[in-house]
């Protein structure tokens, strides 16, 4: 079942190459409910205790060229700040930095309720884990508390899942990288799938089904039932940036016709159809939601916002915080809260 609370934007529906995602798989399975918007999870998910879609393939030793992600992650930090909306308009206040090492933490996603967000950490140029740090306003560097702990493997793009006390994150062995879940605590609970490889991000449409960034020549969208292990490859050359729209089951992501054209497109996970909704910033594929609709985008140290039936509109400039670089942006379930990702400053 597809909940549509926004008006769709975009006129051009788009046919997807390899047709159609099960109604079936993209709705609820029978006597589930989705997760309530900035809740708690009502009730946990059964996922299979092995792939559902084959048995876990043996993964021999690492190519002689692989070179773990970590080697080439830049030195970014995490600030915090209050979301603030007054009259219709948004601002930013109280933004803070929230990370303050000379490495790599990057893509924050917040919890259900909002308490806190999962980061992804690099320790060193080979391994990087992921972290929660909490969300409360006056949370400051170093409260970042460690959840995995995997010597041969790397963790990175952590997403609580809807109706689960776990979340779900790319796991990276000796050159291969699957999508795994743990328990809230950082516990390994295995595989989602066998078949899906090299995951790069992903974001859950509801409980069970999931779109999936598949590296390769080129990328390619799919999306897959982890109850089923149905996955349908349904596009082709997405970037990075990968969101459940708020208040519905649909999916957003950013098309990259060529390299001077981005489209933010809406992916109807039932339907196996796409949709534009606006044409990114300029060479800028990192965006967040709003609850209420608005898509965030930031340009160096500048905050856009776009909301339906308008153009970008520069809501904040950080330049005087000494932010710059600005790329990923996460903002908590209730609205009130919001992530941003920038470089760190030469000191």
């Amino acid at each position: 079942m597809i909940q549509r609370s926004q008006r769709r934007t975009g006129r051009a529906a788009t046919a997807l190459v390899l047709g159609g995602f099960t109604a079936a798989a993209a709705g609820c399975a029978p006597g589930d409910e989705a997760a309530p918007e900035g809740g708690e999870p009502e009730a946990a998910v059964s996922f299979p205790a092995e792939p559902p879609d084959g048995a876990m393939p043996g993964i021999g030793p690492a190519p002689e060229d692989y070179t773990p992600t970590a080697a080439g992650s830049p030195s970014t930090d995490i600030w915090m700040g209050t979301l603030v909306r007054e009259g219709g308009a948004l601002s930013v206040s109280g933004l803070g930095q929230a990370t303050d090492r000379d490495a790599y933490d990057n893509q924050p996603s917040f919890l259900l309720d909002g308490s806190a967000i999962l980061h992804t950490a690099a320790l060193d140029r080979r391994q990087t884990e992921i972290m929660r740090l909490a969300a409360a306003s006056g949370a400051g560097p170093g409260a970042s508390e460690r959840l995995t702990r995997t010597e041969e493997a790397s963790e990175f793009s952590a997403l609580q899942i809807p109706g689960q006390d776990a979340f779900s994150a790319i796991h990276e062995i000796r050159g291969k990288q699957y999508l795994w879940r743990y328990d809230l605590s950082g516990e390994p609970l295995g595989p989602i799938f066998a078949t899906a490889e090299p995951v790069g991000y992903h974001a859950w449409a509801n409980e069970h089904v999931v779109a999936m960034f598949i590296l390769g020549s080129p990328p390619t969208l799919q999306v897959g039932d982890a109850l089923s292990g149905e996955i349908r490859v349904v596009a082709e050359s997405p970037g990075r940036s990968i969101h459940r729209i708020p208040g519905t089951e649909e999916i957003s992501f950013v098309r990259k016709v060529s390299d001077e054209e981005w489209w933010i497109e809406r992916l109807d996970p039932a339907a196996g159809t796409a949709e534009r909704i606006t044409r990114t910033l300029p060479g800028r594929e990192d965006y967040a939601w709003t609850p209420e609709g608005e898509i965030l985008m930031g340009d160096d140290s500048r905050l856009f916002a776009r909301s339906e039936g308008s153009d970008w509109t520069e809501i904040a400039d950080f330049s005087d915080l000494g932010v710059e670089g600005i790329t990923r942006l996460a903002v908590s379930p209730d609205g009130s809260r919001i992530a941003i990702v920038a470089n760190r400053s030469a000191r």
